[in-house]
């Protein structure tokens, strides 16, 4: 036994060594990969980001000169050298950027060379005037769109999932700027021939909604100086400028060179000197959210490289005294097993059977009195032995309670579901009330946040009203849009900041349903949220189908395997029927509590997995919960510009 227990210990002690040499050696490339992808990156953003503009005013200059302004001509000579210096920079990282993802970005690469190719092609079309507008702002589009390309490369193979989505969030301002300088490129135009068809003023609105969209975005996504860095470009007179002519422009509408003139609220130079400004600023921002990024790399390679060292010495240490205190510790610890070998075969033998001989008799056991007594220390002996003595009283209190446990537990359950309940309502009255008296702003942010905890206690009260078979006492008369419900569902959500409810359809649910519904639905909403990364969101969108209405929710969590899908989709589809033992083999409480009231009211619930790796859950609501709603109240599911996040 004891050349066992040595074999072990030198055993475990040279794998040890091997793991954390092993550990070390990777923790040390790490480092080294994390630091040359960051030096890399920074790099390659001050010749992108020249490269980027370059190409922009070329683009606006030569739709100019097609659109018949002669003016441009001595500037479009000037705005094409800088776009060739600045894609000779460019194209000189090429080799190295190659290095980012050397297996996939060979053909991408291949294909920017075709495209840059054929701008020389173009600009003599341009200086001839013999080529269709629509080709020259394709071709200056797609060299433009291989820096967006290559800079959602960059944060794909980021060393960390912290870098690539800092870098991710990044690449939104630069899209901002793109859609803004081609919606500034097309109005430019307009302005300058005086008619917009109405295909026009349709592409017009659609960069224009574009620049919006991905402004608002950063703007919930970003977050300290980058966030007032936005807000400053948003605040700014140049942005009202931007705005108010786009705004001009699309209320417009389609016009020809026989209409008379409508006054617009700025000069078409006026104009884009704003848009430059606002443009610059927006590549600005992108160009330092990607250098914050770049400093997480770097220091994360720091902490890799000083943690191999450390570890790789720490671990040396550990293997070497494990196994010197093993070779001191062995005898003592094959005696004490000796001695627990007699006591516990005693025990089984002889005091065992006679215990449960007077359970299965009906006669009166003390647990306390009758429980083994085994003693052998706190170590892993000592527990192993504790153990035991734990196992012969749980087997002996099961005995004699499986009666009284079977006939009282769902007793039990509604008792204390309704008894919290009356606690929880009154706590939300007095909270109600507490709030409406409330003037000062921090004790009323504090008053709702106890509101949100008793209104999630008061959910988990229901929870045992429902596994207990009945229902909680919330009633609507009337049938309420859905978009309250989920409203409510996110509201009875632990993590409800990061819950973004999209649009939904112009549909209201049977009142009787809807407390039910709500309960369903923050119980997904939890689920997605404690199973995906905190930083990350989780979305709620609706759409009405043939059967009904979906409301989808995606995370963008680890995601489950195929078996743990399709076993959970099997629970929600034909839920068992409760009991202590049906809570054994699930280990997810809130998806029995979903199947149950799902199968309530005729309720589909499946899950599967999301485009981001996570878990996608689809409830579809029935017909028969679902009525249209009205019209002048429906949601539109647009938001304003820019919103930044509280």
């Amino acid at each position: 036994m004891r050349i066992r227990l040595l074999s072990m210990v030198l055993i475990s002690s040279v794998m040890l060594l091997v793991v954390g040499g092993g550990g070390a050696v990777y923790l040390v490339n790490s480092a080294r990969d994390s630091t040359e992808w960051a030096e890399l990156a920074s790099s390659t953003t001050a010749p992108a980001i020249l490269m980027v503009s370059a190409f922009q005013e070329e683009r606006r200059l030569s739709l100019l000169r097609l659109a018949g302004d002669t003016s441009s001509a001595p500037a479009l000579v000037t705005a094409k050298q800088r776009s060739d210096e600045a894609l000779a920079a460019v194209m000189a990282k090429g080799d190295a950027a190659r290095a980012l993802n050397p297996d996939g970005s060979r053909e991408d690469i291949e294909g920017y060379n075709k495209l840059f190719a054929m701008v020389p092609v173009v600009r003599n079309g341009v200086e001839a005037t013999r080529i269709p507008p629509e080709e020259v702002f394709a071709l200056y589009t797609g060299v433009i769109s291989t820096i967006i390309a290559a800079s959602m490369l960059a944060a794909r193979v980021a060393p960390e999932a912290k870098v690539g989505i800092e870098l991710g969030y990044a690449v939104d301002q630069l899209r901002a700027a793109e859609a803004l300088s081609q919606a500034d490129t097309l109005g430019s135009v307009a302005l300058t021939t005086g008619k917009m068809s109405s295909a026009e003023v349709v592409d017009f609105g659609r960069r224009v909604g574009e620049f919006r969209g991905e402004a608002a975005y950063s703007a919930a996504v970003l977050k300290g100086r980058r966030l007032a860095q936005l807000s400053e470009i948003t605040a700014s007179p140049q942005w009202q400028r931007v705005i108010a002519m786009q705004d001009a422009l699309l209320l417009r509408g389609p016009v020809s060179a026989k209409d008379p003139e409508t006054e617009l609220p700025s000069s078409l130079a006026e104009w884009q000197d704003a848009s430059k400004f606002v443009g610059l600023a927006l590549q600005k921002l992108w160009e330092d959210q990607s250098g914050d990024a770049h400093v997480i790399a770097r220091q994360q390679g720091e902490r890799d490289s000083d943690s191999a060292l450390l570890g790789g010495a720490l671990i040396a240490l550990a293997a070497v005294a494990a196994f010197l205190i093993a070779l001191v510790m062995a005898n003592r610890f094959i005696a004490r097993m000796h001695r627990l070998r007699h006591d516990t075969l005693e025990l089984a033998d002889e005091r065992l059977p006679e215990v449960m001989r007077k359970v299965e008799a009906g006669e009166t056991v003390d647990t306390s009195t009758e429980g083994s007594q085994l003693d052998f220390g706190t170590d892993e002996l000592g527990q192993v032995a504790a153990a035991f003595n734990r196992a012969h009283v749980a087997a002996m209190s099961a005995a004699v309670a499986e009666a009284q446990t079977k006939a009282g537990i769902s007793t039990v359950f509604l008792d204390i579901a309704h008894r919290s309940q009356v606690v929880v309502h009154r706590q939300l009255s007095l909270l109600d009330r507490a709030e409406r008296d409330e003037n000062n702003a921090d004790q009323l942010d504090l008053l709702f946040q106890l509101d949100h905890l008793a209104t999630r206690a008061r959910r988990n009260a229901e929870n045992l009203i429902i596994l207990g078979g009945e229902q909680p006492g919330r009633r609507w008369r009337n049938p309420v849009p859905l978009i309250d419900l989920v409203r409510g569902a996110i509201a009875e959500s632990l993590d409800y900041t990061r819950i973004a409810a999209k649009q939904m359809p112009q549909v209201k649910i049977s009142g009787h349903a809807v407390a039910d519904v709500i309960h369903l639905l923050a119980e997904l909403m939890d689920n997605a949220t404690a199973f995906s990364p905190p930083e990350s969101q989780v979305s709620v969108s609706g759409i009405v189908v043939g059967r009904g209405v979906a409301v989808e929710i995606v995370d963008q969590g680890l995601g489950m395997p195929e078996a743990d899908l399709a076993q959970r989709n099997a629970m929600l589809a034909d839920p068992p029927a409760f009991s202590v033992g049906t809570l054994a083999g699930t280990s997810r409480l809130g998806l029995f509590v979903v199947a149950t009231l799902a199968g309530r009211h005729g309720i589909s619930v499946r899950m599967s997995e999301s485009v981001y790796g996570g878990v996608r859950v689809v409830v579809l609501i029935p017909t028969a919960l679902a009525e249209a709603s009205d019209p002048e109240s429906a949601i539109s599911g647009q938001f304003p510009a820019v919103s930044p996040r509280p």
